[in-house]
């Protein structure tokens, strides 16, 4: 049987990534409408494999109050970055560039301190989001370093002389 922390582990990163491709949508709001039914989804799919009970209305409000006591810039940014989708060509270019790294690093961190809450013996209600919230934040910021990271260029291997010779 598969280890439940791995599983959790392959839940965040499959909708880390899908939220991140819904960062790509075009349509001004789709967007974000897609992520947000994402990082619902995982932390209905976590608390599913848990075993906690789960409820929609109370989910909503716990993501609501930990995203918007944290990531305030961030929201801003990810809805500036949505919004301005709707200027053509340039808007898109914009857009495109700002949401899927906030939503793919949003849903990665609201993943991890969820996994954590559940792996404790915690339930949605008894989830205290001024604890969590500082928790959110370092998350947050370590999933935004690590897609910064992958985003740095990579310098290409280059050939010795003597190889270069060979192969030319």
């Amino acid at each position: 049987m598969v280890d439940r922390k791995k599983r959790a582990q392959d839940l965040i990163k499959y909708h880390s990534y899908a939220s991140g491709a819904f960062g790509l949508i075009p349509v001004p709001g789709a967007d974000v409408a897609a992520v947000s039914a994402a990082q619902l989804n995982l932390i209905h799919k976590l608390a599913k494999l848990y075993e906690v009970e789960f409820a929609q209305e109370r989910t909503r409000a716990i993501l609501s109050a930990l995203l918007g006591g944290v990531m305030p810039g961030a929201l801003s940014s990810s809805v500036l970055g949505s919004a301005v989708k709707a200027v053509p060509f340039i808007g898109t270019a914009l857009g495109v560039a700002v949401m899927p790294a906030l939503s793919l690093a949003a849903t990665q961190a609201l993943g991890r301190v969820f996994a954590q809450h559940f792996e404790t013996g915690g339930t949605l209600l008894d989830l205290d989001v001024e604890t969590m919230r500082e928790h959110f934040r370092k998350e947050f910021e370590a999933a935004k370093a690590n897609a910064e990271a992958a985003d740095a260029p990579v310098e290409a291997p280059q050939m010795d002389g003597d190889a270069a010779r060979k192969a030319g």
